[in-house]
């Protein structure tokens, strides 16, 4: 059965009046997805680009409340972090959960946003898709005890917590298919989807990995209600989210809205075209009660 997950809304705590950003009910909306039965809740990652909780923090308070479900970045950006203290911030979540953490990294949008987030760190922008690659890899070696350190506290399992690499570019689905654990791309639709994992696959395979070891995820966002009034709530939550008009961003990530029977139909296409795990973001100020009508579509969705 496809797991399904949902993304925590840090960033919409802010733009729909919060303007604390209090990060607690944001883990009481984790234990609820528990308590539902769903397998996984996300946390994104940005600093000023889209002003959030910082992730790992906030997992960190999740991973005390809850029991089951998987926790992780959608995406974390490696590139703005040093190696040594994201080995030692992620080891600690992961040993906290009891080593239900997923690293989801990625290199950022080629955004002015971003861009500034790399320039207040001090990080490279241009350069962030690679050294993230290279940031991942070291952060990998420093869990196992391979490199010129042991960190601690030691990862739940030997190798640590699994890595999906976000993203659907060229390289980025030969370096997934190469070196990582999960795929996580924004698909923006079934068959983008299906050509993107077969390459990963080829990739794994051309490197002497194991295809149907790499999990195949994808981070969707939903609205489910009346079309009238659902797909107005996702064109809004989209541009006050990312700052740039609707129609671009649903050319670069899978977003839908509308009654249930057509909702599960748009997500079980992504089933059919081989997602395992589903990570749910909810297009509107109501992620409690989209939470809630989710579940009851849990088991159809496949």
């Amino acid at each position: 059965m496809t797991k399904v997950g949902i993304l925590l809304p840090t960033r919409e705590a802010v733009f729909y009046g919060d303007q604390r950003g209090d990060p607690r009910p944001l883990v009481e909306l984790a234990v609820q997805a528990e308590e539902l039965g769903f397998d996984s809740v996300w946390a994104g990652d940005s600093l000023l680009a889209r002003p959030r909780a910082e992730p790992l923090t906030l997992l960190a308070g999740v991973a005390t409340q809850t029991k089951t479900v998987s926790i992780g970045t959608a995406v974390l950006l490696p590139s703005m972090r040093n190696a040594e203290l994201l080995a030692q911030s992620t080891a600690t979540l992961d040993a906290l959960s009891g080593g239900r953490f997923i690293l989801g990294i990625g290199g950022g949008p080629g955004t002015p946003g971003v861009r500034v987030d790399h320039e207040l760190v001090g990080a490279d922008f241009v350069r962030r898709a690679s050294t993230s690659v290279a940031v991942a890899e070291r952060v990998k070696s420093l869990w196992r005890g391979t490199g010129d350190h042991q960190m601690y506290p030691l990862t739940h399992t030997e190798d640590g917590p699994p890595i999906w690499m976000g993203g659907d570019g060229p390289r980025t689905l030969d370096r997934t298919g190469r070196l990582f654990d999960g795929w996580f791309p924004l698909s923006t639709s079934p068959e983008a989807f299906s050509y993107g994992l077969r390459k990963v696959k080829e990739s794994a395979t051309n490197a002497g990995r194991q295809p149907k070891d790499i999990d195949a995820a994808a981070y969707l966002t939903i609205v489910i209600g009346d079309p009238e009034e659902a797909q107005p709530q996702l064109a809004e939550h989209a541009e006050l989210y990312y700052g740039v008009p609707f129609s671009q961003i649903s050319q670069m990530q899978g977003s839908f809205a509308g009654h249930k029977d057509a909702v599960v139909d748009w997500l079980r296409g992504f089933v059919d075209a081989g997602v395992e795990h589903l990570c749910i973001r909810f297009g509107c100020n109501d992620p409690a009660g989209q939470l809630e009508l989710l579940a009851e579509l849990r088991s159809e969705i496949g």
